[in-house]
Parts: C-alpha cells; sequence; structure tokens
C-alpha cells in the first residue's frame, strides 16, 4: 500500500487561501509559485472533495425531523429495482465491482508499476495550458536543432555515402564436453608456438553504406514535420494569451464599472442626508 507524501507548508497555505476563496491565479502569485504547480496541488490533494466532505458533515447535523421529510435518491428501501446492487452498509455496486470507479481511477490501477523517476516526472508535469505549450515549443526547438544538424553533417560526407550498418561475423565452433573443448585448445596452442597460426580469434566485419542524399531528404521531410507541429504550437499559445487577455480586459471593465456605480450611490446617499 503506497503511503501518501508528507504535503508541503506552501501546499497547506495553498489551500486555505483557496477555501477562502482566492483564485489560483493569485495564490500562485503570493506564494511565488507556477500557476500550473498550484492547479497540480488542487487536483492531486483533491480541494474540492475535502470541501464537499466538510460540507457533508455539516449537512448530517439536521435534525431527526429534517431527514424524515427528506427523500433519499435511488432505490428506496424494499425496492426491487436495487436488489442485488447493495454492499454490506445497503448502499452502491457489490464489492468488487468496477461501478464505483470514478474518472481517473485508472491511475489507482497502474500507479504501482511506475519507479520513483516516473511518480516524480508525472507529480511535476504542469497542468497549465500555457506552461505545456511552452514546454512544447522548447522541445520542438530542440529537435529541429538536431535534425538541422544531422543534414549538415551527411551533406557533406564524403563519396556521397554515410556508413548506415555493421555485421561482425565470428567462427564459433561447439564441443561435445569440456574435455573436448581442451583438447581443441591444446591443438590451437601447439599451432601458435609452432608460427602455423597467429595467436587471437578470427572475425570479419561486413559494412553497409546507403546514399547521403537519400538520408538528407528523409531528414528534411522530418525537420518540415517537427517546424509544422512548433508553428501549430506557437499559433496555440497566441490564441490562448489573447483570450486570456480578453478576458482579463472584461473583468477590469467590470471592476471598473462596479467601482463607478458604487461610487454614484456613495454620491447620492451624502447628497440626501441621514
Amino acid at each position: 500500500m503506497a503511503v501518501p507524501r508528507a504535503r508541503s507548508p506552501d501546499s497547506i497555505e495553498a489551500e486555505k487561501l483557496y477555501k477562502s476563496g482566492m483564485a489560483l491565479v493569485d495564490i500562485a502569485k503570493k506564494l511565488g509559485k507556477p500557476e500550473g504547480t498550484v492547479r497540480r496541488w488542487k487536483s492531486t490533494q483533491k480541494w474540492d472533495e475535502n470541501s464537499k466532505k466538510k460540507q457533508g458533515e455539516r449537512s448530517q447535523k439536521k435534525s431527526a425531523s429534517e431527514k424524515a421529510n427528506v427523500r433519499k435518491r435511488g432505490g428506496q428501501p424494499g425496492n426491487q429495482n436495487c436488489k442485488g446492487k447493495q454492499n454490506a452498509k445497503g448502499h452502491g455496486a457489490p464489492k468488487g465491482t468496477q461501478n464505483a470507479l470514478k474518472h481517473g481511477g485508472y491511475s489507482a490501477v497502474y500507479w504501482d508499476t511506475l519507479d520513483d523517476e516516473e511518480k516524480e516526472l508525472i507529480e511535476t508535469m504542469p497542468q497549465d495550458e500555457e506552461e505545456i505549450l511552452i514546454n512544447q515549443i522548447m522541445l520542438f526547438t530542440v529537435r529541429e536543432r538536431r535534425i538541422m544538424k544531422a543534414i549538415n553533417k551527411y551533406r557533406e560526407a564524403k563519396g556521397g555515402v554515410y556508413v548506415s550498418g555493421v555485421t561482425k561475423f565470428e567462427e564459433k565452433r561447439t564441443f561435445k564436453d569440456d574435455a573436448e573443448k581442451a583438447l581443441y585448445d591444446n591443438r590451437v596452442l601447439e599451432k601458435v608456438e609452432k608460427g602455423d597460426r597467429l595467436p587471437g580469434e578470427h572475425y570479419s566485419l561486413q559494412t553497409m553504406t546507403s546514399s547521403s542524399a537519400d538520408l538528407v531528404t528523409r531528414l528534411e521531410k522530418e525537420l518540415t514535420s517537427v517546424q509544422s507541429q512548433k508553428t501549430k504550437a506557437v499559433d496555440a499559445l497566441s490564441k490562448l494569451r489573447f483570450e486570456k487577455e480578453k478576458i482579463a480586459g472584461e473583468s477590469k471593465g467590470n471592476e471598473l464599472v462596479r467601482t463607478w456605480a458604487e461610487s454614484v450611490i456613495k454620491a447620492r446617499r451624502e447628497k440626501d442626508g441621514p
């Protein structure tokens, strides 16, 4: 059974600020953390579910008379529609079925197959769309540079060919037992001592070459594909930032209108007097 990791002080403080009504963007700025990190805390630590759980605990404090008037959702006790679909407490599906799995429940199934480095990678992956797109653009840029370096390398290859593979051939001999192998080794040693054979094992290499022009053509196609993906990521990032600026502008405009309305009401009250 996996032992839950201890929560950092920043994540605890972030949850308190979130439950007090502060937006995730403002929380990230206040704590000096990336917005994607705060969003990951909210998701993995289930802040919303914890709030709902506390609300549910408060709702259970209703009086008995109020509870008696509230009809439960789903099949009622004694109703044959829910026969065979209750657990030991009389609710939900029988133990062992997949009906109770929530979205993302697969993570509990596959989490134990990951090593510590893979778990750390998943936990630190950004969830903010802008940060994800920026990471993709950086990776496309690195891949683009590598392909361009390879194109220059093979374009300048001597003779218009490059080594595409090397195969090693060795002579192997099988023996019935260790005694037969010892006899063979002694005979070889005698030949080496007499000068009839050179020491060491004999093998041959087969080198395969291919056209540099063909490889450069394939690399250029791959470069075009990478550049196309990079362009799409840049366009997506531009659209995302434009939408964020638009939303921020509308929010700012609404705030200005609200401030103006409050100032007008205040001025009227001061004018009319008590």
